[in-house]
């Protein structure tokens, strides 16, 4: 079932902004898809329909009176939010279903339904070889699997095994979360990865405070064109923005709009440099920043074919943490980001 309408707004400034949750939304279509006999996995419910309503812009809407959360991809979802949403159901008979494919071992979702254990709780593990042997992977999907099973194996097994990812893969560790961006921080970068159709443009802010740095997601969104990411910039406060040097088309259309705006250095080694000075850093991040906190906990470190561990990053869904890298790229004093003269000017001064 899709709802042609959303509580939110488009973005504005950046983020979505809260309007009038309670209005009338009208119902655009309602598809019911080819059941199958889910028997042998436990899930059937007495042939009874099970709903999904996508809400563009939010995942909460209420069926019948009762507020309904998407708990897919719940390893996302924090200690304070498992204990908080379970006593909200209340209603006999009523169940919450959690999807995920853990991070780390101790992910809240997992601890608490699986370590520790609840009361009335199935768990049920469920991998590529049940699709398999049911004939509901897709050839293309199978091909996938098997290439990532031949050339990256630690993906290999937490996308299709479910296994959660080593502290040893991980690039970054001990990342925080901060309710809000203190008033006493000052905004020093941003980072910009751009994107269009295939992937989304990646904006992130970067707050010095405390002797350690704040970052902020800004825009994660596909189909951004450079004037609409000029026009969010625009209503930002502002600061020297760092992006992709591979898209000086873009750099200079930006620039154009009266956006300060420079190409991040790239070159060997320059990767490796970047993270490592990020590395170096103590970070923490808004916790708005939910696409940005999903890419930290996914953002990895290759393997051989032999599952060891090699100094490359895995190179995917890294938006922003490229952005990241950006902005930090005019912070760290090994940069040679210095050096750069624009060709309309001759003199560049960073702040």
């Amino acid at each position: 079932m899709r709802w042609n309408g959303s509580p939110w707004n488009k973005i504005k400034g950046g983020r979505h902004a809260k309007t009038r949750i309670f209005r009338e939304i009208r119902v655009e279509s309602i598809v019911i898809q080819e059941q199958r006999n889910l028997k042998q996995y436990r899930l059937s419910d007495k042939g009874n329909y099970v709903y999904n309503i996508e809400v563009e812009g939010n995942n909460n809407y209420f069926a019948n009176e009762i507020l309904v959360h998407n708990c897919e991809e719940s390893q996302s979802l924090s200690q304070s939010s498992i204990e908080i949403l379970t006593p909200t159901v209340r209603k006999p008979g009523s169940q919450i279903i959690y999807t995920y494919n853990r991070l780390l071992d101790e992910d809240p979702v997992h601890k608490r339904l699986v370590i520790e254990g609840r009361p009335n709780t199935l768990v049920i593990n469920v991998n590529y070889d049940v699709a398999l042997k049911y004939g509901y992977m897709p050839e293309s999907v199978r091909l996938e699997m098997e290439d990532d099973k031949a050339k990256r194996p630690a993906l290999y097994k937490h996308k299709w095994l479910g296994e959660p990812h080593s502290l040893e893969s991980r690039i970054y560790k001990d990342w925080q979360f901060v309710d809000d961006i203190p008033h006493e921080a000052r905004l020093v970068r941003y980072g910009l990865d751009f994107g269009y159709s295939q992937d989304p443009s990646a904006l992130v802010g970067i707050h010095y405070y405390n002797g350690g740095y704040i970052l902020d997601e800004i825009i994660y969104q596909k189909g951004l064109s450079n004037k609409a990411i000029a026009d969010i910039l625009h209503l930002q406060p502002q600061a020297t923005v760092v992006a992709d040097s591979a898209e000086p088309k873009s750099i200079d259309e930006i620039k154009s709009y009266g956006i300060v705006i420079l190409p991040a250095t790239k070159g060997p080694g320059s990767v490796n440099q970047g993270i490592q000075f990020v590395q170096s850093q103590k970070i923490s991040l808004t916790k708005r920043s939910v696409n940005l906190w999903k890419e930290y906990s996914n953002y990895l470190w290759n393997t051989d074919k032999n599952g060891k561990t090699i100094n490359e990053p895995q190179g995917f869904n890294d938006h922003l943490m490229s952005a990241v890298r950006y902005g930090f790229d005019k912070i760290n004093p090994e940069s040679q980001m210095q050096k750069y003269v624009p060709q309309s000017f001759n003199q560049w001064t960073i702040s």
